[in-house]
């Protein structure tokens, strides 16, 4: 039944559970409209908050790699604690940080506004996804490969390979500088004898699995420099999906704690089930090749990090942003339509019409009130 306007002023600090689905496509719309118009207008800021993203997201993906890589005997807890513990808390830090901009999630909010443009914007909407996808794309890489060498690299959490007198590629980017410690770095007489230390005897496991997290970077750096081009981009395809998912159900919470357990369940699923993130992919192989990488196997290089994983994983991306928003603009777009029309039709003179009666009514209660509780007062003072 319609509340009465007492009922109203009783129950307008109600907070609601959740945001309806046409309310989400609604959200969601508008910060794509918003990315596109800082696009344009200030790209630099778009730069930057892009920089911040690649950021946020890599300490959860150090995170992972610190706890994940060293707990577990099995495979299954391994991933399972990978998954779960660090990457959801750096993209939970990217949403409540609201602006920073990471590529996969920007698949989603540009598309949704380009598909709610007006026909007379839609080229400009168009032009300013794809300006957005191009600076977020090198810029979240930007700042993957910036916390790894600062955070993770130059401060020594993940020990570097280095081979006495090698003359490998690998020498250039393998601390070319010199500038790390001893006690950051593991020394090899040859490219050989890393290789049978790491094959050969218990190098994870080694002191209690201290060189665990090595481990956990080189293996994902080695699998993903190897894989075929076709998996690559169907494992884009599958964690995209979720990872629009998970804005989407984060965006029909209201309240924090809500917020994050959304957030959490997609990302355990396709993290431990072996999908591939771009962004932290884009942790991943950097730091699994600049720390020794190249030398177990050659084929863990920047060429095929790029074409094997980077290239496929952003089609993949794309598609798996398509997957769910064009089903979701098909289902939400009507009700979307609807609110758009009545919020065009939500004049200042409409509002004062349709408030006018209710205030008065409300004026003349409180008036009967005030003549009721007078006479009461009279009658107490004749008693």
């Amino acid at each position: 039944p319609r509340a009465q306007p007492y009922d109203l002023l009783r129950f307008m600090n109600v907070k609601r559970v959740f945001n309806t689905q046409p309310e989400v496509c609604g959200m969601i719309i508008a910060v794509g409209e918003i990315v596109h118009e800082r696009m344009l207008k200030k790209p630099m800021m778009t730069f930057l908050l892009s920089v911040q993203a690649g950021l946020l997201l890599s300490f959860g993906v150090l995170m992972s790699c610190q706890v994940g890589g060293r707990w577990g005997a099995t495979t299954g807890i391994n991933n399972f604690v990978f998954a779960g513990f660090g990457i959801p808390f750096g993209l939970t830090f990217i949403v409540i940080c609201q602006g920073s901009e990471l590529i996969t999630a920007n698949y989603m909010f540009t598309t949704f506004a380009v598909l709610a443009a007006e026909p007379a914007e839609r080229p400009r909407a168009i032009k300013a996804l794809l300006l957005n996808w191009f600076v977020c794309w090198w810029a979240n890489l930007a700042g993957a490969i910036l916390h790894f060498t600062v955070f993770a690299w130059q401060t020594g959490l993940v020990k570097t390979v280095k081979i006495k007198g090698s003359k490998l590629p690998a020498s250039s980017y393998s601390d070319p500088m010199n500038t790390l410690e001893h006690i950051e770095t593991i020394y090899y007489e040859s490219q050989q004898a890393f290789r049978d230390d790491y094959f050969g005897s218990d190098f994870c496991s080694r002191s209690n699995f201290a060189l665990a997290n090595m481990c956990k970077l080189i293996n994902a750096a080695r699998a993903k420099c190897t894989a075929n081009f076709a998996t690559s981009i169907l494992r884009g395809w599958g964690c995209n999906w979720m990872v629009c998912l998970a804005i989407w159900l984060q965006m029909a919470a209201t309240e924090p704690i809500s917020k994050l357990f959304m957030i959490w369940l997609p990302i355990e699923l396709f993290i431990s089930s072996g999908f591939d993130h771009l962004v932290v992919n884009e942790f991943l192989i950097p730091g699994g090749i600049m720390i020794g990488g190249y030398y177990l196997d050659h084929r863990t290089n920047w060429g095929n990090a790029f074409f094997y994983n980077f290239l496929p994983v952003t089609i993949g991306s794309i598609f798996g942003a398509w997957s769910l928003v064009f089903p979701f603009w098909y289902v939400n777009k009507d009700a979307w339509y609807i609110a758009q029309q009545k919020r065009k039709a939500y004049t200042p003179a409409a509002v004062g019409a349709a408030t006018a009666t209710p205030v008065k009514a409300l004026e003349e209660d409180d008036d009967e009130e005030s003549k009721v509780a007078d006479k009461i007062a009279a009658n107490d003072d004749d008693a």
